[in-house]
């Protein structure tokens, strides 16, 4: 059961880690993206996982039926919900950008931590370091960007845990390419 949530979060990591890795990068040159294309990209990014994760379903509908495969469909159907509802929403949730942003890398980062308990490697305490500096850094997106510093500030703590986030993925497919071999 382990193994096949590991393989199932892995299967798509690198087109995670680059959707990641573009969009802290955009972060930290445009601070002001935040405010006009995030709540977008972070819904279109959001849906694109959900869509995966209901190809990924139907892909391999035909093998055993297990439990795992119900779980993911109906998350990757909440993903597609999120998403969407993100963006009917987007100008209230601008409004509080930095509690919708530091509250999906606190989700994210939970996530993350569930899924480094599985492999079996060395690099495991690797992988809970980095989901506690996320989890920290959307604790401090929550905290510290109400009155102290706005937008800038904002942009380098988040365009810091994308880019976090981007090395956690593309550690954890280098993990899984391991195991595979």
């Amino acid at each position: 059961m382990k193994a096949l949530l590991f393989e199932k979060f892995a299967r798509f990591a690198m087109l995670r880690a680059a959707l990641l890795a573009i969009m802290g990068i955009v972060t930290f040159l445009f601070p002001e993206f935040l405010l006009i294309g995030m709540v977008y990209a972070v819904a279109g990014y959001v849906i694109l996982n959900g869509a995966l994760g209901i190809t990924d379903y139907f892909r391999h509908k035909n093998e055993s039926q297990k439990t795992v495969h119900y779980v993911n469909i109906a998350v990757a159907c909440l993903l597609i919900i999120f998403g969407i509802l993100s963006v009917v929403y987007y100008r209230y949730l601008v409004s509080i950008l930095p509690v919708f942003l530091g509250g999906l890398m606190m989700v994210e980062s939970i996530v993350y931590f569930i899924n480094a308990l599985f492999p079996h490697t060395k690099a495991k305490p690797f992988l809970i370091l980095l989901t506690v500096f996320i989890m920290i850094g959307g604790i401090a997106s929550n905290v510290f960007t109400f009155g102290f510093g706005g937008i800038q500030t904002l942009s380098q703590i988040f365009g810091t845990l994308l880019l976090l986030s981007c090395g956690y993925e593309l550690f954890i497919y280098i993990v899984h390419r391991r195991a595979v071999r």
